[in-house]
């Protein structure tokens, strides 16, 4: 098999909506084509060109799940964040190593969360029950939530 670049596309009209699309933000690989599709292009032409920019280096979806972790992992949980991910068509290796460097921080970034939000321990069952339930909306696991809820001193 030919590992070599394929040539850039034929359509420069195409070519340039890609990178002017590119330009502006990071994208998935089928966000990419989908936008390209619903722009009018052909199928064919769209996947010469998505290959052209990948090869390039214009299209890279670690990049852009890298960039994703890192906007969501402020408010969200790994498993909220790799659902995310997921929803926006990126590879599940890659979303299952986007997912893995993210897990090395969740207990800090909950307890920041936790902290932003509630400021003080719960003060009788209610509260807790609705921090716990924060906390699950925003996708981090049980075992971070139980060492957040009990632990909270731990931080500064």
């Amino acid at each position: 098999m030919n590992s070599a670049k394929p040539d850039k596309p034929e359509s420069r009209e195409l070519v340039s909506k890609a990178l002017a699309m590119l330009s502006r933000r990071d994208m998935s690989r089928s966000e990419f084509i989908t936008k390209l599709i619903a722009a009018e292009y052909s199928r064919e032409e769209v996947e010469a060109v998505a290959d052209w920019c990948a090869s390039e280096g214009f299209l890279n979806e670690t990049r852009f799940a890298e960039g994703n972790a890192r906007r969501l992992g402020v408010k969200y949980g790994a498993r909220r964040v790799g659902a995310t991910l997921k929803q926006k068509g990126v590879p599940e290796e890659v979303v299952a190593e986007t997912v893995a460097a993210l897990k090395d921080t969740e207990l800090a970034r909950a307890q920041a969360l936790w902290l932003r939000k509630f400021h003080e321990p719960a003060s009788d069952s209610n509260e807790r029950n609705r921090q716990i339930r924060h906390l699950q909306s925003r996708g981090f696991g049980f075992d971070v939530i139980k060492k957040v809820i009990t632990g909270v001193v731990d931080e500064d």
